[in-house]
């Protein structure tokens, strides 16, 4: 007989359906960050419970499905799902902790997004640090971009590898801590503590890489060797999995306030209330099935003009493509400043290219990223940043606010070419941006 309890269950067994449909289309990556955050999620509701049941999620739902109606970026549609998919448990079967909802965070594309993308420069600063202290121990060292290269070997720092993608563990460990203190002590952290320790947990990671990158240049290990993943796990046991484990045990024993027990949820949920958790279910199914969207728009006004000795050739979303026989030229409107700027760290190792040696340049008192593409016997050079036209940058921080707070329209500009000579002056013609 369906009962109730079925109803629930057949809920939240719908939305797993759903989200196969994001992994056929590859917006969510099975790797291991994933596959340990859905291990930690029933450990932390076991250790933690749920309490009363809550529809405080609703507000937030009906919104996202609004901004899904009017912008059909792949992004929303997930952010609707995984909010659906938070209100319907915790108004289904009670009311989650904080840790598990930290735990959804970093485990979705958009986390390992911003996750390679605003620690870009920390990537770069790392491989500078490693090179600075094995030229103190006396090593023939030669530091280029993110790459150091030793003996006519190169080790870099790239987010594809076990290094600073690392990341994400870090903080997953960080938020298993403080649920099992949390359930050990009986004691819960003020927010502000909370937050301490996952600063901490990145802190630590991001030292724990810099030993990772000495290690691996030291003992001559090349990333196709089984042990250059050996060496990540063994950084992150011990540069920050350990360390965390006695600062958040004491933090918990020093400044944790006992918890007040709460009372358990009601098992009884009223038909209507499953009736409009259907609707629900619906709504992300009709979003999520719609054909996907890649997150790139061609802003109103804002064509690329031709330019004399390319050839133009308006692509898919906006992109336009200008080519001649020295270089090829890329030109990507930005829709939004929440939008992705597909840059060369994303597209061109999506077309089977590597990405190596990225560096800073100055042009002209503006700095541009440079980095060297191989594939194969190929190798290209290839440089980019954003413009609004008028004004040109490589900080993320700095483009999107001026594109949140004004009228700016950004767009990112990729030069490639065959050598680091004919780079640098199509760089010089290519700039001011358009």
């Amino acid at each position: 007989m369906f009962t109730e309890k079925h109803a629930r269950i057949g809920i939240l067994a719908a939305y797993s359906g759903i989200f196969a449909v994001f992994f056929s289309r590859g917006y969510i990556r099975g790797d291991a960050t994933l596959w340990m955050g859905i291990v930690l999620v029933p450990l932390l509701v076991r250790y933690l419970g749920v309490g009363q049941k809550s529809g405080r999620l609703a507000p937030v739902v009906a919104l996202v499905a609004c901004i899904c109606y009017f912008r059909p970026e792949l992004s929303w549609r997930f952010l609707l799902l995984v909010a659906a998919l938070l209100f319907s448990a915790e108004s289904l079967f009670g009311r989650l902790n904080a840790q598990i909802f930290a735990v959804m965070l970093l485990i979705s594309p958009i986390f390992k997004y911003f996750s390679e993308v605003f620690t870009f420069p920390i990537r770069l600063q790392l491989s500078a640090w490693a090179g600075s202290l094995l030229e103190m121990a006396g090593l023939p060292v030669t530091v280029e971009g993110n790459s150091i290269i030793l003996n006519g070997s190169e080790f870099s720092v790239d987010p594809a590898c076990m290094g600073l993608q690392m990341t994400g563990f870090a903080l997953l460990a960080a938020v298993f801590l403080t649920g099992y203190f949390q359930m050990q002590y009986r004691k819960s952290l003020a927010p502000g503590y909370q937050v301490a320790l996952m600063l901490l947990a990145f802190t630590l990671n991001t030292f724990g890489n810099l030993a990772r990158m000495i290690t691996l240049v030291l003992l001559r290990i090349a990333p196709d060797n089984a042990l250059h993943d050996v060496v990540g796990i063994f950084c992150l046991i011990v540069y920050v999995v350990a360390p965390l484990i006695f600062i958040a045990r004491d933090t918990y024993r020093r400044f944790g306030k006992i918890i007040v027990e709460q009372k358990m949820p009601s098992e009884n949920t009223p038909r209507l209330l499953i009736g409009a958790h259907l609707m629900v279910l619906v709504a992300c199914a009709f979003f999520s099935f719609k054909k996907p969207v890649i997150n790139i728009g061609l802003p109103e006004g804002r064509a690329a003009a031709p330019r004399d000795g390319y050839a133009r050739e308006a692509l898919r979303n906006g992109v336009t493509r200008f080519s001649n026989d020295q270089a090829l030229v890329y030109i990507k409107p930005i829709p939004a400043f929440y939008s992705s700027e597909h840059s060369p760290v994303t597209c061109w190792t999506g077309s089977g290219y590597s990405l190596s040696r990225i560096s800073k340049r100055r042009f002209a008192g503006t700095v541009v990223y440079i980095g060297c593409l191989r594939k194969g016997s190929d190798e290209l050079h290839t440089a980019w940043w954003l413009s609004d036209g008028q004004y040109a940058t490589i900080s993320q921080l700095d483009w999107r606010w001026k594109s949140l707070s004004g009228k700016n329209h950004f767009q990112l500009i990729n030069v490639t070419a065959q050598n680091p000579a004919q780079l640098d002056m199509e760089v010089k013609r290519w700039l001011p941006a358009i």
